[in-house]
């Protein structure tokens, strides 16, 4: 984290959560701790062995991997049913919407790539009340190509995907940081890690926060209060990417791993390196394919 003005508990640190994705998406973690919903014959990525999958396209099996590393499963849960309380969010929907159309009504289905990708680049803001799980913008940490390959992989409604499956309940502090998609908006832990911070153009400092900065002070109390609450732009400012209240999401426990994990100042000078940080799917892709393109199945899994 850099010292401008402003970065202490106000500051934009955004720990996506990562995916998520729709009008009505909100971003959230369905980890273990909150019984997330699981579909009457579950097929997106479950915990352990991945047997009955299907034969799907690469760019499928590339959205299912990536669903569970921006951590739209914890939001939206396996199999995109949704369900994931937001309790604090009083007088709206009390629970993350399902992404996945044999869950949704009718009129609110998915029929395109476009319908999905707009709002996971746009955002959406429900309230701006402290703890509310917000859906945040995610350009600038998901490309083109990665959001095509979700979306993509919600119109082929959640086929089991063979090598994809996720940690429900991650208990180390850079397996959490990495599960619920820290790594993929602040960066690896620490100066000069990789990948680095994701830009945030709009933001005051131009890019998320680096955590276990040396030069920042932000206490531990402050990240706390900033994971739990979240944070979020001013009324009327799209694009910027926000911090998802996780308050709902991550586990007592999760959270008190973490923040000694990610704290800034000189303490974070003597922590001990961090493991290397995973390698996305078409992380070096730029371009998108046409929108609305069906996802085609090739002959093997």
């Amino acid at each position: 984290m850099t010292s401008s003005q402003g970065r202490r508990v106000k500051r934009t640190i955004v720990a996506l959560a990562a995916p998520a994705l729709v009008a009505a998406f909100v971003i959230a973690a369905g980890c273990a701790s909150l019984a997330t919903p699981e579909a009457p014959s579950s097929g997106s990525p479950s915990p352990g062995a991945t047997s009955g999958a299907v034969a799907v396209s690469q760019q499928v099996k590339d959205g299912a991997a990536l669903y569970v590393a921006f951590a739209c499963i914890r939001c939206h849960a396996p199999d995109g049913v949704g369900g994931v309380p937001n309790r604090l969010n009083v007088g709206g929907d009390d629970t993350i919407p399902a992404l996945n159309n044999a869950y949704r009504d009718p009129s609110e289905q998915f029929h395109n790539a476009a319908q999905i990708t707009t709002v996971m680049f746009e955002g959406s803001i429900l309230s701006h009340k402290p703890g509310v799980i917000n859906m945040p913008s995610w350009k600038g940490v998901v490309n083109d190509a990665q959001a095509s390959a979700i979306a993509a992989y919600i119109l082929a409604g959640f086929p089991q995907v063979s090598g994809v499956s996720y940690d429900a309940n991650p208990a180390s502090a850079s397996d959490i940081y990495t599960a619920f998609a820290c790594i993929t908006c602040h960066g690896q832990v620490g100066g000069n890690a990789t990948p680095a911070p994701a830009p945030n153009p709009l933001s005051p400092d131009k890019a998320v926060p680096l955590l276990r900065n040396p030069g920042d002070n932000v206490t531990i109390p402050d990240m706390r209060t900033t994971i739990m609450d979240g944070s979020i732009p001013p009324p009327g400012k799209t694009g910027e990417l926000l911090m998802p209240a996780w308050g709902q999401i991550m586990s007592s426990q999760q959270v008190a791993k973490i923040l000694p994990y990610i704290q800034d100042g000189p303490n974070g000078k003597s922590l001990p390196a961090p493991p290397a940080a995973p390698t996305l799917p078409l992380s070096g892709a730029s371009a998108s394919p046409a929108a609305g393109a069906s996802p085609a199945a090739s002959s093997s899994p």
